[in-house]
This record gives C-alpha cells, sequence and structure tokens, in this order.
C-alpha cells in the first residue's frame, strides 16, 4: 500500500460529507467507486477509496464523531 496524503481529519471531513448527501447510500456509492478504480487497474486510488468507506461505515454505524479527531490504527 502506498502512503496517502490525506489526512484522518480530512477522510474524516469527506466521508461526513458523502453521508449528509447520500446518508446510507455513500456506502454503496464508495463501493461502486472502488470498482470502477479496480476495474481500471488504478490501485493507489483503490487504497484511498476503501479508507474512505470504512470511515463512512463508521460514520453510519455511530462509531465516529463529527466533533472528535479521527484516528487511524
Amino acid at each position: 500500500m502506498q502512503k496517502s496524503n490525506i489526512t484522518p481529519d480530512e477522510l474524516k471531513y469527506i466521508a461526513w460529507i458523502l453521508v449528509d448527501r447520500h446518508g446510507d447510500q455513500a456506502f454503496d456509492l464508495a463501493g461502486h467507486a472502488i470498482a470502477e478504480m479496480r476495474e481500471n487497474g488504478d490501485n493507489r486510488r483503490t487504497d484511498a477509496w476503501l479508507a474512505l468507506q470504512s470511515v463512512i461505515g463508521d460514520a453510519l454505524g455511530g462509531q465516529i464523531s463529527r466533533a472528535k479527531p479521527l484516528t487511524l490504527h
């Protein structure tokens, strides 16, 4: 996996934008982006969208808060 230039808080910010705009569908929309990036052989973007989809899932599931900093493990 290549190093990402995006911070955890930026991922959280983008995830919440998608959740606010698309609700539960945000997770599936990220899945479509992942499939498209994989099909194009774009591993770096695939990894970024996988990370974003994970954060979207956590936002939808109530595991992360808008107000608290996000820590990735």
